[in-house]
């Protein structure tokens, strides 16, 4: 049986392996991936190097720091954490650079999130950071949506951005209790997920049921059919679902969802990372390959620095469980 700790491991450093397994080839079409390379199933090099992170996993680490510096979520600590690690070349995008200028100008962290763009951000930057979150509440919904919401509104108010990230974590969290092994029950993983919406999210439902449509056809159906009824660009909407499609349809192997998303195009590194924290929570780290975490940057705050924090995360848990 997997350790709770193992799948607190699983889900940080799933996301850190996701987001350099993609990195290399963001921005390209699954026409280009598969002529140039068949099948992304290994750490390349990147702009930053090989193995290296973006702002993905950037963000992560923040969340997870002040998590564990406040016991819990504090939301200008949790800024502040964001504006310590920001380094630009990690390739952040255009409305979270402004929220978080606006709050290094002394725009208080709940009001920044909306005054980007018309009503905020509904990129898909709050959900690619979030699984601190999803694994640190795993056990308390009530209180995972709250604390999701709040993570959110650092840099993406808008209802989808923030249901996008409260999606992810819930994603996280379910995986998180599930006990991999062969029988799994995507249906139900999805019937809980949609239950967990608001009415006014219904663009998450529509994809959400669509995912079970997939799901249900005798044969795989072809990227092109997941990129034009899910999507595969930077948006909440048309990436959160990818990811969960990208796990439930590769249930039975952390390799294998990542290599899949990677595959499909497009916001290759955070639709992997997200992939991979899910993926991450349920199969645990023992699962993600040696080689790829091998060659993982490890600098400062890499690879070993990610396992420390989802280790102290752990520990606290057990504290205030």
């Amino acid at each position: 049986m997997i350790e709770i700790k193992d799948k607190f491991n699983g889900s940080l450093l799933g996301t850190l392996v996701g987001d350099a397994l993609g990195m290399p080839v963001e921005g390209h079409s699954h026409h280009i991936i598969k002529s140039q390379y068949k099948r992304v199933c290994q750490m390349m090099e990147a702009r930053l190097g090989k193995g290296t992170y973006t702002d993905d996993t950037e963000m992560m680490i923040a969340t997870a720091e002040s998590l564990i510096a406040c016991r819990g979520f504090n939301g200008t600590h949790m800024a502040q954490c964001f504006l310590n690690n920001f380094h630009l070349e990690r390739g952040y995008g255009a409305g979270t650079i402004k929220a978080l200028s606006l709050i290094k100008s002394g725009t208080a962290w709940d009001q920044a999130g909306e005054m980007v763009f018309d009503g905020g951000s509904f990129g898909n930057g709050a959900a690619m950071r979030i699984s601190p979150i999803g694994v640190f509440y795993f056990d308390n919904y009530k209180t995972l949506r709250t604390m999701a919401t709040k993570a959110s509104l650092i840099t993406h108010a808008h209802l989808l951005g923030k249901e996008g990230a409260i999606l992810q974590a819930y994603a996280i969290s379910l995986a998180m209790q599930l006990k991999a092994q062969d029988t799994f029950d995507a249906f139900h993983f999805l019937h809980n997920l949609v239950n967990f919406l608001l009415p006014e999210a219904s663009v998450y439902t529509e994809k959400l049921e669509i995912i079970g449509k997939l799901l249900t056809m005798s044969k795989n159906p072809n990227l092109e059919t997941i990129i034009n009824q899910l999507g595969n660009d930077s948006s909440a909407p048309n990436s959160v679902p990818t990811a969960i499609y990208c796990f439930l349809s590769h249930p039975h192997s952390f390799e294998d969802a990542l290599v899949y998303a990677v595959g499909l195009g497009g916001d290759t590194d955070t639709i992997a990372a997200m992939t991979g924290a899910i993926s991450g929570a349920y199969h645990g780290k023992n699962t993600i390959p040696k080689q790829w975490l091998g060659d993982l940057e490890n600098g400062e705050k890499g690879r070993d620095y990610i396992e420390q924090l989802a280790i102290r995360l752990w520990e606290l848990k057990t504290q205030t469980r």
